[in-house]
């Protein structure tokens, strides 16, 4: 006979538990990356907006300020 401790679809459950924690921590970590390249995105767009003139400091200013909210 097998023996698989006091509760034998505990081995089944710890399992099921630690693929879940590593799977929600592979999801947070992607969810952090897509987050942070798309704000480095736009502060580059509004960098080269400024450089080319299109927008003054005040409105850079402004514009950074709301990005980060």
């Amino acid at each position: 006979m097998h023996h698989w401790g006091f509760f034998p679809p505990f081995g089944f459950f710890f399992i099921l538990i630690i693929a879940l924690v590593i799977s929600n921590i592979i999801m947070w970590r992607r969810i952090r990356k897509i987050s942070t390249n798309s704000m480095s995105d736009a502060l580059f767009i509004l960098e080269t907006r400024l450089a080319k003139g299109e927008i003054n400091t005040d409105e850079y200013n402004e514009v950074k300020e709301a990005l980060k909210k």
